[in-house]
C-alpha cells in the first residue's frame, strides 16, 4: 500500500454492511451522486445530497484522510471489495462538491413527530405517483408539494414531500416495527433539521437553493 493511498477501516465489519447499505439506497436515489466523507473523532461523517435533500450519518471508522468527495456509485464497489480491512478510497472528487454544508449551531427544537406519520406520508407520495398517467412527471411535481407543518417555539416549517422520501428510502426512520420512534424537527433561520434514529435530513427553508452563491 503506497503512503499517498486514501483509505478507510471500519472499526468492526457491520460498520462495513451499514455503510454498504446506506449507499445502496443513496444510489438507488440518485445514481451519478456524490457522497462526502469527513473524519470525527472516532466516527466517518457521511454527507450527501439526494433529491436536493443534504443528508448526515455517521460510522464508527478512521481516515487517513480529513476530508473526501467522491461518487457514490464508486465508493459501494469500493467497500464491497475491502483489502485487508481497509476500503481503498475511490479518486477524489472534492471540486465537485457544490452543497452547502448546514451550521453546527443555531438550531431551535420545534416539536417530535413519530416515525410512522413520517413512513405513511411517504407511502402515500409513492402511491400518487404509482397511479398517475405518467409516473415520471407526477414524481418530479409532488417533490416539492407540502407533506407536513411543524410548528413550535412561535416558529413553523414547512416539510415538502422530498425530505419524507428521503428520510423513508435511506431507512432513517428505523424499521416500522419500532413504533415507538420519533423524528426530531428543528430549525435555524435558513435550514430545516430532522434528526431521525439512523441519520439526519436538512433542507433549506422557502425553497433556497442548495449551491454555493
Amino acid at each position: 500500500m503506497t503512503t499517498d493511498e486514501a483509505v478507510l477501516r471500519a472499526r468492526a465489519p457491520e460498520d462495513l454492511t451499514d455503510c454498504s447499505v446506506l449507499l445502496s439506497r443513496l444510489t438507488r436515489l440518485d445514481a451519478v451522486g456524490l457522497v462526502r466523507l469527513q473524519q470525527a473523532g472516532e466516527f466517518v461523517t457521511f454527507w450527501a445530497s439526494p433529491l436536493d435533500v443534504v443528508i448526515r450519518t455517521e460510522i464508527r471508522a478512521q481516515m487517513n484522510v480529513g476530508d473526501r468527495t467522491m461518487p457514490a456509485v464508486e465508493l459501494l464497489a469500493a467497500v464491497g471489495a475491502p483489502a485487508g480491512g481497509s476500503v481503498r478510497l475511490p479518486p477524489a472528487r472534492d471540486a465537485g462538491w457544490r452543497v452547502t454544508l448546514p451550521p453546527r449551531a443555531g438550531w431551535s427544537d420545534l416539536d417530535v413527530v413519530p416515525a410512522e406519520v413520517v413512513r405513511d406520508l411517504a407511502d402515500s407520495a409513492g402511491r400518487a405517483v404509482r397511479a398517475a398517467a405518467d409516473p415520471v412527471i407526477a414524481g418530479g411535481s409532488l417533490l416539492d408539494q407540502e407533506a407536513l407543518r411543524v410548528s413550535g417555539g412561535g416558529d413553523e416549517v414547512v416539510l415538502p414531500v422530498r425530505v419524507v422520501i428521503v428520510l423513508h428510502r435511506l431507512g432513517f426512520l428505523g424499521a416500522a416495527t419500532a413504533p415507538a420512534a420519533v423524528m426530531r424537527v428543528a430549525c435555524s433561520p435558513a435550514w430545516i433539521r430532522l434528526a431521525a434514529r439512523h441519520g439526519t435530513a436538512y433542507q433549506r427553508r422557502n425553497g433556497l437553493s442548495l449551491s454555493r452563491a
